[in-house]
């Protein structure tokens, strides 16, 4: 008998609890473990997905607005609606120092505005516009 593993994995509180009691029914304890089987894989999943790095392109001429908050959306593969994401820094190691100064620069604009998730996209408000492109990293984001 093959365990059945759930895609995309699915986590249940529902678990039959056994004891001495329990009649030793090989069939339905299988389903006890395939539960727990798919409940560690659920897990495992969810991990990976806090620990990935979704690449996120702003064009400096992309802000919309006169006035602030400027506003851009980005399509985001795999975005959900929810929480504030966790902006990280996409700067290419061994960077010039002028391309890092001007990365900074437009990663603290970013940092002091605001990003919320919806279906495939990410929503930024800044109330400065950055100057240059930039790059920036969603972690926990896609996947």
């Amino acid at each position: 008998m093959a365990f059945e593993i759930k895609t995309p994995p699915e986590f249940t509180v529902e678990i039959e609890q056994w004891n001495r009691e329990t009649l030793a029914d090989g069939i339905e304890m299988s389903k006890v473990i395939e539960k727990l089987l798919n409940n560690t894989i659920y897990n495992k999943h969810q991990r990976e997905c806090q620990n990935h790095t979704t690449l996120v392109f702003l064009a400096a001429s992309g802000w919309i607005g006169e006035t602030a908050p400027y506003v851009q959306t980005a399509s985001v593969d795999g975005a959900k609606d929810g929480p504030e994401p966790l902006l990280v820094s996409a700067l290419t190691d061994g960077a010039s120092l002028e391309t890092q100064k001007a990365y900074v620069k437009a990663f603290s604009i970013l940092c002091g505005g605001t990003a919320t998730l919806g279906e495939g996209v990410a929503t930024f408000k800044v109330y400065k516009k950055p100057v240059t492109d930039i790059t920036i990293g969603l972690r926990g984001v896609g996947m």
